[in-house]
């Protein structure tokens, strides 16, 4: 009920900045409601006496004065405080007729003494003035009128009654003049106050906001008031869960509660705002008490820690990064150097043979040439890494280069028997930094080559399609799941494994090859299913020429 009467008595308050008009409004709809309340009352007794019209005007009025609270929604101040006090002032001119026909001379009239006050302070400029001396003037002449009806004469008595109501209407325009200028004087200084106040919050880069005890809003500060889309007149007296977003209210009500009761949870969450912004939201909600100890409201304060936490999260993966490279590097380099550490110290224990030389001879060459490939990726991946590789883009044949690659791969090729099949179109040109595009091209041909079984199949085919050249390189090999190829589009490091033939790798070369095409503006698809093999295509650029 006391929430019912509350939202009533608020009609028209959304929006109002100024603290004067917010007291004239909620005093009028305060005064509506309990005239209302009154007439309704007074009704329900005359009825049972059994006053006949009484009983009919004060049901009348009452209903009458429930109008102003919805002008007041309306937001028709002006007129709303109008209707009140004419409607008022015919009340009583009916009420007191009606007492002077039944000859109960009770002066009825004299309420028109503190509504002449209530006028004054309604009304600004000269319509104050006009509306005290309207009231006044029907008062006058309302006791003129119970002088006829009782049958008196205007004597010197009745003279000195209206001198004495003169004297009273005199003083009560004193003391509303008084009130009204200490009561402005003090909305001045509060006005200063709350200048300062907000000049001193809009500054700090934080969202600020209070709520009473209700949960309406009391103060937001700038920053709260653009990342809700709404001005601050409007949040203020609004109730939290008309001004924050569902996704938003649903997370921080608890909260909200939690400080009410005396706690200061805090919180740090990726929150959407109502424009379809994101952002990491840190703060905390801190509960607000009187100088008695009473806690009257929370207040909120909210930091954009975005920056912060988009470089927690790259030190994290920075980490993450660093452990898989050194758990490379102590794999796939000095797995190799131990080999040649041991062949070199068989040959200066034992005599070898020209077979058996020859034999250490072209396995030391291979793993050489893994180790040098190694370290060439390693040193690429690290300057990418550094953002120290810029893409110098140039009209690149695609078919020249493909080639120059397998020809790299030859002896590899052999070796497991691996059926090469090709269909580039030989005049087709990306522009595209053709040192890239080998390393890539290179890298992803070996894995094709390392995870394909022997009489395996590998198909490489090229076209210009509109302006970009399609690349794709597609292989019969072991195959990767789904999880695998994300990880790899995210450009994330691969644990090392060994080929079909015990090949080794370093896991750099794809995260390689897909770090150098993204600087060239190029799109890759990885498409793969476990042990059917894999395709990946490659669109870049085609050469203007």
């Amino acid at each position: 009920m006391k929430s019912i009467f509350r939202k009533i008595s608020r009609a028209g308050l959304e929006g109002l900045s100024d603290p004067l008009d917010f007291r004239r409004v909620l005093f009028i709809n305060n005064l509506s409601i309990v005239s209302s309340l009154v007439s309704y009352t007074i009704t329900i007794l005359l009825i049972f006496e059994g006053l006949f019209p009484q009983f009919v005007v004060t049901a009348v009025s009452g209903t009458f004065f429930i109008l102003v609270i919805y002008f007041n929604s309306l937001k028709k101040y002006a007129f709303a405080r109008t209707y009140f006090l004419s409607f008022t002032v015919a009340i009583l001119i009916v009420a007191s007729f009606v007492a002077f026909e039944q000859e109960r001379f009770n002066e009825t009239e004299n309420i028109l003494i503190g509504f002449m006050a209530v006028s004054y302070l309604l009304y600004d400029g000269k319509f104050r003035y006009v509306g005290f001396m309207v009231m006044f003037v029907v008062l006058i002449w309302l006791k003129f009128v119970r002088q006829e009806y009782q049958g008196n004469p205007y004597d010197f008595n009745f003279f000195i009654n209206l001198q004495n109501v003169t004297i009273l209407c005199l003083l009560v325009y004193l003391f509303a003049d008084a009130f009204r200028k200490s009561l402005l004087k003090s909305f001045v200084r509060l006005k200063e106050k709350d200048e300062l106040l907000y000049s001193m919050i809009d500054t700090v880069p934080l969202f600020i906001g209070l709520v009473d005890r209700e949960l309406r809003y009391r103060m937001v500060n700038i920053n709260y008031e653009k990342s809700f889309g709404k001005k601050r007149e409007e949040i203020i007296g609004s109730h939290i869960s008309e001004v924050l977003p569902p996704n938003i209210l649903k997370i921080h009500m608890p909260m909200v509660e939690e400080a009410l009761q005396g706690k200061s949870p805090e919180f740090l969450e990726h929150t959407e705002m109502p424009d379809g912004s994101t952002f990491y939201a840190g703060g905390k909600y801190m509960p607000v008490r009187s100088d008695k100890g009473e806690i009257i409201g929370v207040s909120v304060f909210v930091n954009d820690v975005t920056k912060l936490e988009v470089a927690k999260n790259k030190l994290q993966a920075a980490n993450s990064t660093k452990d898989k490279l050194f758990s490379i590097v102590a794999h796939d380099i000095r797995g190799p150097l131990d080999l040649f550490d041991g062949l070199l110290d068989v040959s200066s224990e034992v005599e070898m043979s020209p077979e058996d030389f020859q034999k250490h001879q072209s396995r030391i060459k291979g793993k050489l040439g893994e180790l040098k490939e190694t370290v060439s990726n390693l040193l690429e991946w690290a300057r990418s890494q550094l953002d120290g590789v810029n893409s110098v883009p140039a009209s690149t044949g695609i078919y020249d280069m493909v080639q120059s690659n397998l020809d790299l791969y030859k002896e590899l090729i052999d070796h497991k028997s691996i059926t090469i099949y090709t269909d580039i179109d030989s005049n087709i040109k990306g522009w595209i930094d053709g040192n890239h595009l080998k390393i890539a091209i290179r890298n992803i041909l070996h894995n094709a080559l390392k995870f394909t079984e022997r009489g395996g199949e590998v198909h490489l085919a090229g076209s210009r399609q509109d302006d970009l050249i399609i690349l794709k390189i597609k292989d019969t090999g072991v195959g990767m799941d789904e999880n695998k190829v994300k990880s790899i589009l995210d450009k994330e490091l691969q644990p090392s494994s060994s080929g079909t033939a015990g090949e080794m790798g370093t896991g750099l070369g794809l995260s390689l090859s897909l770090e150098l095409l993204g600087k060239n503006n190029c799109e890759v698809d990885i498409q793969s299913e476990v042990n059917i093999g894999t395709e990946i295509t490659i669109k870049m650029e085609a050469s203007k020429n």
